[in-house]
């Protein structure tokens, strides 16, 4: 099975317990003695089989986790490292993350130049949220032999436009909640390595914390990255047309499949395409707030990655954006339906 579509219908087919075509849920937190399950928290068939699936998509060994941040928590339990460094853009969940622990001591944040062996150096790309690129060749070929722990953050791009673990990179990581997911009704994250022992360790860590997912959240995701490619192409082809329309508006947009854009010609050759996120810069906190309670086709609301076009001013989740910054994830709704609704929320008199 080699189609990417076919994969993530597939991939977990060797696993399946039942006759059921569609994935069954089970629910049960403990198990028989002696039929090779014994408590959930440990062996969990959905999981097993969502893993697989993501697993092959990713091309390693998948670790599924409870949410987003408990799969970048687990990363940072796992391979504890003293040095870490983190992009200038970055998840705001993230950077709390690292900053509480480097308040309390446990690690330092420093540049990937002071970096050494069993350090941590976290990629994400494109960012959240302004979509800026990494260039994860070169930070495969900066890192090798080194020692040096290497994660990317791909939840904007998704397995569908780029597989990180191709360019050398250590480890994987998606927020599931966002397009693997693709409904906004479940949460989720996921780690992915080529490196078994890497992978087995996750998964122990994992095990020992309790940050496993749950039944419904799990079967929900495994649902949904059944139609990930199409949703990511679909959605993809209409955020490159509205950030072209922004662009036209004089609008002040991030967006890598802009030529304006300075990681254009990097995205151009690590993803397969540009994704459906994007941010612009209204320059004002009221002018943003105002535009985003205009929308109607568009939701005002955080999270990204559903079939739903969604529209946040972000500095009411990140107080250290531009102010007038709005993050903009584009669903599968018709693009002309998309473009009149921001027409009409940008035209309208202050």
């Amino acid at each position: 099975m080699d189609g990417f579509s076919t994969r993530a219908l597939h991939a977990d087919a060797s696993l399946s317990e039942s006759p059921d075509v569609a994935p069954p849920i089970s629910v049960s937190s403990t198990f028989v003695d002696g039929t090779g399950r014994r408590y959930r928290r440990s062996s969990h068939s959905t999981t097993e089989r969502l893993e697989a699936v993501l697993g092959s998509l990713d091309g390693g060994h998948a670790t599924a986790y409870a949410s987003g941040m408990a799969a970048a928590s687990g990363v940072f339990d796992v391979v504890q490292p003293r040095k870490v460094s983190l992009p200038e853009d970055v998840y705001h969940g993230v950077r709390d993350l690292v900053w509480d622990r480097s308040d309390r001591g446990m690690l330092e944040v420093v540049a990937p130049e002071d970096l050494t062996r069993g350090d941590l150096w976290w990629i994400e790309t494109p960012s959240n949220p302004k979509c800026l690129i990494t260039d994860l060749e070169d930070v495969a070929a900066r890192t090798s032999g080194t020692g040096i722990v290497t994660v990317c953050d791909a939840t904007f791009a998704t397995p569908v436009l780029m597989q990180p673990l191709t360019f050398g990179i250590d480890v994987v990581m998606h927020s599931m909640t966002k397009f693997i997911a693709g409904h906004s009704d479940a949460l989720g994250g996921v780690l992915v390595t080529r490196d078994e022992s890497l992978a087995a360790r996750l998964t122990s860590t994992r095990s020992i914390t309790g940050a496993v997912p749950g039944s419904l959240d799990a079967w929900l995701a495994l649902r949904g990255v059944r139609t990930l490619e199409l949703r990511v192409l679909r959605a993809s082809s209409s955020a490159r047309d509205i950030a072209r329309w922004f662009v036209d508006r004089d609008v002040h947009t991030w967006h890598p499949g802009l030529d304006s854009h300075d990681g254009h010609e990097i995205a151009s050759r690590q993803m397969s395409g540009y994704g459906s996120m994007m941010s612009i810069d209204l320059e004002s906190a009221e002018a943003a707030d105002r535009f985003v309670s205009r929308l109607s086709v568009f939701t005002n609301a955080t999270s990204l990655g559903g079939v739903e076009s969604l529209a946040e001013h972000r500095l009411r989740s990140d107080p250290h954006i531009e102010p007038g910054l709005v993050r903009l994830s584009i669903g599968i709704e018709d693009v002309t339906d998309l473009i009149t609704d921001l027409d009409q929320a940008l035209s309208l008199p202050q």
